[in-house]
């Protein structure tokens, strides 16, 4: 067998395991490499190569704890050069090492087959496997940046490792039993036809993977979908409910034309004064309504105004509601009641008053609706894909406000921005007007 097509020489296969490993890291975000990661990375690569000759010194009685110890060295390379979560480290050590077997089978049976016989040149082996390691890579990363996996990868679960371990052990397991057998009875063909064999089940490897990660991404999306969605309703049987109160306002002050003439009728002073009381309580209740133009947007800022007022927040609004007719009611209902609920559980959480600051503004810009909300806020915050991280210890329950209000931006084709500069947090839409 080894005269058709001679085993992988140990040095290529540690530059592949290293060249796998760094295409893996360059998949995360430059926030999560540590500050030592380019200084350490060519390092890592010379010990792999070293690792690999030395191993390849070794009885082959201990083939395989030679591998265990090349994998851990992988695995090391991951944690000196990325700063990701510990089931993190272990899922893409599993993909790393799928990957780097792959390019490693695939690049030396192109080597054997265009080149063994026909050069002699030391360097022509190794040009060859470096261009063909980085061309595959390059590919493998354009791939990777453009699969939309990448949010569920963020969030490797202990049930994820297992079955990518599990993958990983069985196709390497399955892909070199040709080699394991071809000394026995039991040999499965000539050097080429494993080599072969070998390959495609290494992309078959890969593509478990992938499939693996498109099922979760599905899952993923309904469950999102699904929260969305029921942020949507409960924003409208708030407006619902906002509504209502309205008209029990309007009654209130249809009542109010009674109230008087009994004030009137009154002769006793002390039972004036308590009646005159009771009224001030009542207006003080109800002087929170806002009129924008449009009914709905009326009766949400009205309700969120009388509640900013219990709480001495200082809530000012400049709204056209007029500008906003085009907008469905539920997805107003839910773009503006989020926005507000976020803004003002932001600002409760300041203890001096005077800070409690929220201001609103709806306006028409060159062919644009302007909806801009600012509170200020003193909390340190960290942002991912453009959404800021909720401070809640709760995080997979919360934050699906910002979601809800980015996806409806979206169905307008719109554009949303957020910022948190000097202590104001700011949402800032932009709807092209319909």
């Amino acid at each position: 067998m080894n005269e058709l097509l001679p085993n992988i020489p140990r040095f290529y296969t540690a530059l592949a395991e290293w060249i796998a490993c760094i295409f893996v890291i360059l998949q995360f975000d430059k926030q999560t490499w540590k500050s030592s990661a380019l200084i350490v990375l060519p390092f890592m690569g010379i010990g792999q190569i070293i690792l690999q000759l030395l191993v390849g010194t070794w009885p082959l009685l201990f083939w395989i704890p030679g591998m265990i110890l090349n994998v851990l060295w992988m695995l090391l390379t991951l944690y000196l050069a990325v700063d990701i979560s510990q089931f993190s480290y272990l899922y893409n050590l599993c993909k790393a090492f799928i990957f780097a077997e792959f390019i490693a089978s695939v690049s030396w049976q192109l080597f054997c087959v265009l080149f063994l016989r026909s050069t002699k040149h030391f360097a022509v082996p190794l040009v060859f496997m470096l261009m063909m390691y980085i061309i595959f890579s390059l590919l493998y990363y354009i791939f990777e940046k453009r699969s939309p996996h990448q949010v569920v990868l963020k969030n490797i679960k202990k049930r994820e490792v297992v079955i990518a371990a599990l993958s990983a052990i069985i196709i390497f397991t399955v892909s070199n039993m040709g080699f394991m057998f071809s000394q026995t009875f039991l040999v499965a063909g000539d050097g080429q036809s494993i080599f072969i064999f070998r390959t495609f089940i290494n992309l078959c490897g890969l593509l478990i993977l992938y499939i693996q990660e498109g099922m979760r991404y599905d899952i993923y999306l309904r469950s999102e979908l699904s929260s969305i969605n029921n942020v949507l309703q409960s924003q409208y049987e708030q407006y619902e409910a906002f509504k209502e109160s309205n008209a029990l306002v309007s009654q209130k002050f249809h009542d109010l034309k009674h109230q008087l003439d009994i004030i009137e009728m009154e002769s006793e002073p002390a039972k004036r004064k308590e009646y005159v009381n009771q009224l001030k309580k009542d207006i003080t209740q109800y002087q929170a309504t806002v009129k924008t133009g449009n009914a709905i947007m009326d009766v949400i800022l009205t309700r969120k105004n009388s509640f900013c007022i219990q709480n001495k927040i200082t809530f000012t609004c400049i709204v056209d509601g007029k500008l906003m007719d085009f907008i469905e009611v539920m997805d107003l209902c839910s773009l503006l009641g989020n926005a507000l609920d976020n803004a003002i559980e932001s600002t409760l959480k300041n203890s001096d008053t005077d800070k409690r600051l929220i201001n609103l503004r709806v306006e028409k810009k060159a062919g644009f609706v302007l909806f801009l909300l600012n509170n200020y806020s003193e909390d340190r915050l960290s942002f991912e894909d453009g959404l800021p991280q909720t401070t809640k210890d709760d995080k997979e329950s919360h934050g699906y406000g910002l979601k809800s209000i980015s996806y409806i931006v979206n169905k307008y084709d719109g554009t949303m921005t957020i910022s948190h500069e000097n202590n104001w947090f700011s949402l800032k839409v932009l709807l092209p007007i319909s």
